[in-house]
């Protein structure tokens, strides 16, 4: 987005010259501290749009994680699931070798 700063070269020039500064030297500064003002300082639309710009990143950014957790948890509860099924096997097969070890007694 391109606006023009408030910047008097005129002015300026003409304040430089009052303070002894040669004409053509007064003009040069002038108009190169305008070009710089114009390029370094930034816009209150400037700053909008490079705000929606960051919103929309971080929203891109929150879509993807919250994807890649979803996918996190899926892959966790089913290792889990499959904990418990080995769990719950080991657990009976223990109950019956100890069932089958009293009986024997």
């Amino acid at each position: 987005m391109s606006m023009s700063i408030q910047f008097d070269t005129l002015d300026y020039a003409k304040k430089l010259e009052t303070a002894g500064v040669p004409v053509a030297q007064a003009e040069v500064q002038a108009k190169m501290l305008a070009d710089v003002l114009g390029k370094s300082v930034a816009f209150p639309g400037d700053l909008v749009a490079l705000e929606r710009n960051i919103e929309v990143k971080i929203d891109k950014v929150e879509v993807r994680l919250t994807n890649r957790l979803e996918k996190f948890e899926l892959k966790v509860d089913g290792q889990i699931n499959h904990l418990k099924w080995m769990s719950g096997t080991a657990i009976a097969l223990s109950m019956a070798i100890l069932v089958k070890l009293l009986l024997l007694h």
